[in-house]
């Protein structure tokens, strides 16, 4: 059996508070990562090889805890920011999967995936397998 291994990053954008989406990134064990002009927006990559976080450390539990990662990010987010996550995955080569969620100031998310090609190449003939085994 293969193990899973997927990767996470975001675009650059601007936050709230710098202090606070710190401590989400600590929160969430992501690496925070500063881009744009002058290094003044933000962004963050996964650390290791999980992909997007389902869930987090709380050390006064001592407990995993199961949270929404994106509807925190969207917490973070200047007024009229959207962040971009892009989640890259593989099980050897059986499977290569890939999204991209994009996320507002308001929570709102729109998704697409590298499977929504196989609905569009209809367009093209009837003849199509997947790209998986």
């Amino acid at each position: 059996m293969a193990t899973y291994t997927a990767f996470v990053r975001s675009n650059y954008f601007e936050v709230r508070d710098a202090t606070e989406f710190e401590a989400f990134c600590k929160k969430w064990d992501i690496e925070l990562i500063r881009g744009g002009a002058d290094d003044a927006l933000f962004g963050f990559l996964g650390n290791g090889d999980s992909g997007i976080p389902s869930t987090y450390y709380d050390s006064d539990k001592g407990d995993w805890l199961d949270g929404d990662f994106l509807k925190d990010l969207s917490t973070h987010l200047a007024a009229g920011w959207v962040a971009i996550v892009r989640e890259i995955g593989y099980e050897k080569m059986r499977y290569l999967v890939g999204c991209s969620v994009a996320i507002n100031w308001l929570g709102a998310t729109l998704e697409v995936s590298l499977d929504d090609i196989y609905e569009d190449a209809k367009r093209l003939g009837k003849l199509i397998t997947h790209c998986e085994y």
